[in-house]
Parts: structure tokens; sequence; C-alpha cells
């Protein structure tokens, strides 16, 4: 369990986020092959619209379970806590993870992505771990609200941040892509779906640890003020 009580560094979030997925490896890598399978199926539907909502929708609710696991979760209750979640998260799809999912088209999108990450996707694990008050449009607007809160905290830090872990996932994944498809008897599709499976909850746990940073820095600026 992440127990960040403090404003982490660039380099403190990073050694947070391989410490967690070290203590809890094969939960992780349960994580990843998640990704790698709804990603699959998006390739599967053969056009770009049928993938870009395959990868949105597998997007948040990977980054709503992984919030959950490094809040303590197993598994089973991490992923029964998202479905709880649905509907709010669904609307956060299409908020947060849509414009993420278009940004393969273009790198300069994904800078942009990245920038909207920062602002608004801390909506996702505050719709997980945090509990506002009445039915689902109410708890929308409030996780809303939430996320632009952690981002006004320091939001430079946390497009940062995100930036940093989406280069971390393309350069190492590149890098393992190769090793596979360059030392082992791997096809293209079979050495992706290794990448995926070890690289992408390491991304997401991140992001995880990423909010709980944002929401150590919203304290200590509420407590200076």
């Amino acid at each position: 369990m992440s127990t960040i009580d403090r404003p982490l560094k660039l380099g403190e979030v990073l050694t947070e986020t391989v410490r967690l997925y070290g203590e809890r490896i094969w939960t992780a890598l349960g994580l990843g092959l998640f990704v790698a399978l709804t990603l699959l199926l998006g390739a599967a539907t053969g056009n770009f619209v049928g993938f870009v909502a395959v990868f949105s929708l597998a997007f948040t609710a990977a980054w709503a379970a992984a919030a959950r696991l490094v809040a303590g979760d197993r598994f089973r209750e991490a992923w029964a806590q998202v479905v709880l979640r649905a509907p709010v998260l669904l609307v956060l799809t299409f908020i947060v993870s849509v414009p993420f999912a278009l940004s393969r088209i273009d790198p300069l999108l994904l800078l942009l992505a990245v920038f909207w990450l920062g602002l608004t996707g801390f909506a996702i694990p505050v719709a997980v771990l945090e509990r506002g008050d009445g039915g689902w449009y109410r708890q929308l607007g409030f996780v809303l609200q939430r996320s632009l809160t952690l981002a006004r905290a320091e939001y430079l830090h946390a497009v940062g941040i995100a930036a940093a872990l989406v280069i971390v996932y393309i350069l190492i994944g590149q890098i393992l892509l190769q090793a596979l498809l360059g030392f082992a008897e791997n096809g293209r599709l079979a050495s992706t779906v290794l990448v995926e499976i070890v690289l992408a909850p390491f991304f997401f746990i991140g992001l995880s640890v990423l909010y709980f940073d944002q929401t150590a820095r919203a304290l200590s600026s509420r407590r200076r003020k």
C-alpha cells in the first residue's frame, strides 16, 4: 500500500512506482494482461474508431483499478470497485481517455493530451478513492472539481510526471519490442502483447502514485495558507 504523506520529486515518484510494482508483481502483471487483451480486442475491430473506443475504456478501467491497487486493495476487490463506479467512469472515459487515445495519431496531439491528462486525469482515481454526495451526476461534478483542485496544487509538476511516464513507456517499450523481435522467435503481435503486460502496469501505477503525490501537495499548500 502506498503511504505517500508528502510531495515527491520525479525520482521519488518513479522509485515508489518501482517499489509497488515489485511488491505486487503478480497483481501488476494481471493488470498488464487486461490491458494487453483489450488492445488486442481494439486491433481486432479493424478500424480506428473501434480501436479508440476500446483503448479509451481500457485506459479508464486500468487507471481506476491501479489506483485501488496502490491504495491497498486486492486484485478482485479493486475491479469490484471499478464496476461499482462504472457510470461515472464511463463519462470520464469521454472526458479524459478519448483525447489521450486520439493522441496516437500525431506526436503534437500526444503533447496536448499529456497537458489535458495533468488537468482532468485525476478525476479517475478520485472517482474510485473519494466519495462525493448524491447520485452519479453529482459525483461526476465532484470528481471533476476535485481533479482541477489537485491539478492546481502544482500543475506543471503533474504534467512533467505524466510526460516522464509516457516517455518511459514509449522508449522502454520500443527497446523491449525490438529485443523480443530480434532475439526471440516471437511475431510482432506476440511481442507487443508481452511488452504491454510488463509495461502497462508501471504506467498506470505511476499515474496513481502521482495522484497521491498531488493530494499531498494540495494538503501541504492548504497548511501553508
